[in-house]
């Protein structure tokens, strides 16, 4: 008996042994509104909650979270009612109207899929090359729109490609071969199904309100 006991505990899925305190993510989860100081702190849905935020605007307001981080310093109530200043630049992001806003470069942009493999848009620096009247060559920039992947494993963030596609897929044998198995053109237009269906055999577990 105990033998078939173990082998079940093997052959179940990983999924089923997940942390009890947490929940995995769905459209109905709902994030407590305020600043994520650190990557760890959205992971466990901790903010620095709205309601602790000292600010002159009226926290009634739909954007209030836009206006505290358009400013160059954030002020809150810590735990133990002493008052911290941090700079806006240093948080990790923040939650409003059951979205999720990440500091890149500077700018906070909203996650449009949230997962174990969160993607979202941004404005980056992208150089320009150009021939001025003296015949010289120079070089300029301008902002172009890319989507980028942020890995909530290990906090890092990624151009979101085939090349970065291909790496995270490794470590999953069966997501890995089907995409390696696509042409070079079929994978580029193939990278945002195989990034939802990574998400679905791999959720994000956060934890429970």
């Amino acid at each position: 008996m105990k033998t078939v006991i173990l082998i079940l505990f093997y052959l179940l899925p990983v999924s089923v042994f997940c942390i009890p305190d947490s929940v995995a993510y769905s459209r109905d989860y709902e994030f407590k509104e305020g600043i994520f100081l650190t990557a760890e702190q959205f992971k466990n849905n901790s903010p620095v909650l709205k309601s602790s935020i000292i600010s002159i605007y009226p926290k009634s307001q739909v954007d209030f979270m836009k206006q505290i981080t358009d400013q160059r310093y954030i002020t809150f109530k810590a735990a133990d009612g002493a008052e911290q200043k941090v700079e806006t630049m240093s948080i990790w992001g923040y939650a409003q109207n059951r979205s999720i806003f990440i500091n890149f470069n500077n700018e906070f942009n909203r996650i449009n899929q949230i997962g174990l493999l969160s993607l979202f848009t941004a404005a980056v620096q992208a150089p320009i090359g150009y021939t001025d009247p003296m015949n010289t060559y120079g070089i300029n920039t301008s902002d172009e729109m890319r989507q980028f992947i942020f890995d909530v494993r290990t906090n890092k963030i990624v151009n979101f490609d085939v090349h970065n596609m291909e790496l995270i897929l490794q470590d999953d044998p069966e997501l890995y071969s089907e995409f390696m198995k696509l042409k070079k053109r079929k994978k580029a237009d193939s990278i945002f199904i195989y990034l939802r269906k990574y998400n679905e055999k791999h959720p994000l577990y956060l934890k429970l309100n």
